[in-house]
């Protein structure tokens, strides 16, 4: 089963379309729990490992107010104590949102094209074109840039540091290209175009009603999360 994962999870970063279409096929929505539950474990994984070596995860609390927004765009608000603990425990919504929020708009506005596919295959793909590129960039930076560089620089919190210039302006440059550019930028393209390329192949609409959908798809996805995110 593992092995069937890992084929599926490197197809999409090789050969995307057909994988996706593979992916669409299948007769049960088990990959798309794997790929969807992907944030949420390396989240609580991250944490636990901040805990372990006595640093704090939230390490932008200096920069942030007392207390601090959690949720409601910025009427439900919490001490920063406490953020940690109910970020954790809101987790397991974001992994029900990647299930639903993108996938159901995917679906809903490609019947203005007359799209054939079913909401099902939708998940199953829209799933594997968000989850991807969150692994490889998103997750992939959290943890180099956590943990091990926070212990070789002797900063608790090494990634906020970099940004304002606490080891110089070349770092900070370069450092802020790469959260802008790389961190921020490529992986939200690049979930935006898997989904494009999930929902063209799928719902076999024109090109640019599947990037369309994928965008309008990907930015309410963003919002309802913003809810939740410092």
């Amino acid at each position: 089963m593992m092995r069937q994962f890992i084929h599926y999870f490197w197809g999409t970063i090789r050969r995307p379309g057909p994988t996706l279409e593979a992916l669409a096929a299948q007769g049960t929505v088990r990959w798309a729990l794997i790929a969807a539950s992907l944030g949420t474990l390396q989240v609580w994984g991250n944490m636990a490992l901040h805990a372990l070596f006595g640093l704090d995860w939230l390490g932008t609390r200096p920069d942030l107010a007392e207390p601090t927004f959690v949720g409601g765009f910025g009427y439900v608000r919490v001490g920063l104590a406490n953020w940690v603990p109910i970020f954790a425990a809101l987790m397991p919504l974001f992994f029900v949102l990647n299930l639903v929020i993108m996938p159901g708009i995917a679906q809903l506005m490609s019947k203005l094209w007359h799209g054939k596919g079913t909401y099902e295959q939708m998940v199953n793909t829209i799933a594997f074109a968000a989850a991807v590129p969150s692994v490889v960039i998103g997750a992939a930076s959290e943890w180099l840039f956590g943990v091990p560089i926070d212990l070789l620089s002797g900063h608790g919190y090494w990634w906020t540091a970099a940004m304002h210039g606490e080891f110089g302006p070349a770092v900070a440059a370069i450092w802020n290209f790469y959260v802008i550019g790389v961190y921020s930028a490529l992986q939200y393209g690049w979930i935006i175009a898997l989904g494009a390329i999930a929902i063209r192949r799928i719902q076999r609409i024109p090109v640019w009603a599947a990037i369309l959908t994928s965008l309008v798809g990907f930015a309410v996805h963003m919002l309802i999360a913003s809810v939740f995110v410092r």
